[in-house]
């Protein structure tokens, strides 16, 4: 039970709409609950009803939208398929029945069902094909699983919600449901689940999966109702969380009782619930100084699921407030030097989608997890990952299974190692709820197989490859002298050798007449059959022969260096490492186009940059010369005045490097 789904976005569904107008006096105690949006209750009395009477349409069909709203798939399943078989059934219920099947990981049987509601129901056919080939993807991924071991944390885990770990000082601070007495009485139950009110935990680190006991935080941050999903300062004086307001519920507001809306609440009660972000500052040994986000608007909207960037200066976090990309968003405000924060902006349609995007997490080298239900994934909530900041993202990518599951999976953290950490799921079926996961990496054995190619210049300046035999070749796994080991390659330069995934094997070749050329690899094993094929690229040594940079481009009129221009350059530098004994010239061309002069000048400039960012890798500066030779050394006709299309012109265009010592 996250508070994602407690005061969420999964909210009351279309079908419900036609009930809440049904007079109060004909329904049913059962469908009183279920009209007051308390499923646990309803689905009890329900329940007591099918042991007085036969199975309706109608019964049926409220027994498995209950299921549906408390996110229990596997019972959400079985009582669609049983509607389905009722006279009458609405089309709608395909869908549902087929997502159930998605998130119990049936997805052969799911696809079946998106194509029937496809054909059933016109209007939403592309939704129901993107989800069918969802369902396709999905089995390829658990087809070929990363090399990762996920496994529940039985110390962490009660028979309750545990979610949303983040690290602490010593331990881990993390949510759960599990409820704790006050003053000698239990917490108050939630009408929707049945279950405590979420509050947060600290748990002590005692040893590398041993932990202590188990404390809930001090009652400044825990108060009666829902509080979770916490992140820390990097100093941990500092705590955001997010807590439930109780807004005044004086009207139903028509625009909540829809399924795209991030509010839950109970009709019977006075209130409504609606997330905010709180957050405190630890000082003489306790929190204190609770206080409210500047821009909460509980009245209107939600905003939870706090996450601090690596400096503490930017905070993420979720709401489904006016204006978004979907249900709801992931939005950043910024820390001012003043120490207040600025109005809250949008992070981009890059990570938003027509769906819902939640649990961001920031890794320490800046690197952004969520969930979402919107970008492709394997059935509920899937972890994505992204780099940038702020409302600038690229390389939006799906972490794939085992880290995803058919059911929810988000809150994914990192140890200091980048490979192992921990991450939240209720993979293990409905009983058992969100649980809290370790994972690591796992050394599923396969083999590594590769080429040695020589790079030959051609009349035109660009390199060909053919392959070189007998290099020799000296490995070492994981930066370890001990481990490592030699071989040759046969006259064809193929060689074969037993790797291990998770493992970073580094690769050293040489041979007599060319560079010494070093190669890093960590081998994408997934089963034990696998064989991952590798290039090996060496370069003669033969001085004053100009050997094109590939990829290394500048934007027009421009010399600063683009990111793919930097990863080739560190290819050069790791050359210069690897010969420590060549001095180059590195230069730089231009086409015909523009003035002579202005060439001359541009291409010194492109050369000069690129010599500057290999020097401050660490390279001695009178090891490299800068030379810009701008059009004096065209490679074809394309000299001025005569007419070239644009591919002949980028040939003249070109970053060599040449040994001059």
């Amino acid at each position: 039970m996250k508070i994602f789904y407690l005061v969420s976005l999964l909210c009351i569904s279309l079908w419900v709409t036609p009930a809440v107008a049904q007079a109060q006096a004909t329904q049913s105690k059962a469908d009183k609950h279920y009209t007051n949006f308390d499923y646990a209750l309803a689905l009890e009395e329900y329940q007591k009803q099918l042991e007085k009477e036969q199975p309706t349409l109608h019964i049926t069909e409220r027994i498995a939208h209950c299921y549906r709203l408390i996110n229990q798939p596997s019972a959400a399943e079985f009582w669609y398929k049983q509607a389905l078989g009722f006279p009458g059934t609405a089309a709608v219920n395909l869908l549902y029945y087929a997502n159930a099947c998605r998130q119990n990981g049936e997805y052969t049987i799911a696809k079946k069902h998106y194509l029937l509601f496809a054909e059933k129901e016109p209007s939403r056919r592309q939704e129901a094909l993107t989800l069918a080939n969802a369902c396709d993807l999905a089995l390829s991924w658990i087809a070929r699983p990363l090399g990762i071991d996920v496994v529940a944390d039985s110390l962490l885990n009660s028979s309750f919600a545990d979610f949303s770990p983040v690290f602490y000082q010593d331990g881990l601070v993390f949510s759960s449901d599990r409820g704790r007495s006050q003053n000698g009485a239990e917490q108050k139950v939630y009408g929707w689940t049945g279950a405590p009110y979420l509050q947060l935990y600290h748990a002590q680190r005692k040893g590398p999966n041993a932990w202590g006991e188990i404390k809930p935080l001090e009652k400044s941050i825990n108060t009666q109702f829902h509080n979770a999903i916490a992140t820390f300062s990097p100093d941990f004086t500092e705590v955001f969380f997010t807590r439930t307001k109780q807004v005044k519920n004086r009207v139903l507001p028509d625009e909540l009782v829809t399924e795209n809306n991030w509010q839950r609440y109970s009709k019977k009660d006075e209130f409504i619930n609606r997330l905010e972000i709180y957050s405190a500052t630890f000082a003489k040994g306790k929190w204190q100084d609770v206080k409210a986000f500047p821009f909460n608007q509980g009245e209107k909207y939600s905003m939870g699921h706090p996450a601090l960037s690596p400096d503490g200066q930017v905070l993420y976090f979720v709401s489904d407030m006016p204006g978004g990309h979907g249900q709801s968003d992931i939005y950043f405000s910024e820390r001012q030097k003043d120490g207040s924060w600025s109005t809250p902006v949008n992070a981009g349609p890059t990570v938003n989608t027509s769906g819902k995007e939640v649990f961001p997490v920031v890794h320490a080298d800046g690197t952004l997890y969520f969930s979402s239900d919107g970008h492709m994934g394997m059935g509920g909530l899937d972890i994505f990952s992204a780099e940038g900041s702020r409302a600038t993202w690229r390389n939006v990518e799906n972490l794939y299974y085992p880290f995803n599951s058919p059911r929810d999976d988000f809150g994914l953290i990192y140890e200091k190692d980048g490979k192992s950490g921990y991450l939240s799921s209720n993979r293990e079926g409905d009983k058992g709820s969100d649980n809290i996961y370790r994972f690591k990496p796992t050394d599923i054995p396969c083999k590594l197989a590769g080429v040695t190619y020589a790079r030959i210049p051609n009349r035109n300046g660009r390199a060909r490859q053919v392959p070189v035999g007998d290099v020799k070749l000296e490995v070492m796994v994981n930066g370890e002298a001990t481990s490592s080991f030699q071989l040759e390659t046969d006259k064809d330069g193929r060689f074969l050798f037993a790797v291990n995934a998770n493992q970073t094997y580094t690769i050293r070749g040489s041979k007599k007449g060319y560079l010494t050329r070093t190669f890093h690899v960590m081998p994408d094993c997934r089963i034990i059959t696998d064989t991952v094929q590798i290039e090996m690229v060496l370069d003669r040594d033969t001085p004053n022969q100009p050997i094109v940079l590939e990829n290394l481009y500048y934007d027009l009129d421009k010399h600063n260096l683009r990111p793919e221009a930097i990863a080739e350059l560190d290819k050069v530098v790791g050359m210069l490492r690897d010969n420590p004994t060549i001095k180059i010239e590195l230069s730089s061309h231009t086409d015909s186009r523009e003035s002579h002069k202005y060439n001359l000048m541009l291409s010194q400039l492109r050369a000069a940059s690129a010599v500057k960012y290999i020097l401050s890798q660490g390279i001695d500066a009178k090891r490299v010369v800068d030379k810009g030779y701008g059009e004096t050394k065209l490679l074809n006709r394309c000299k001025d005045g005569v007419p070239c299309p644009e591919e002949e012109h980028q040939l003249n265009r070109r970053t060599e490097f040449k040994i001059i010592k």
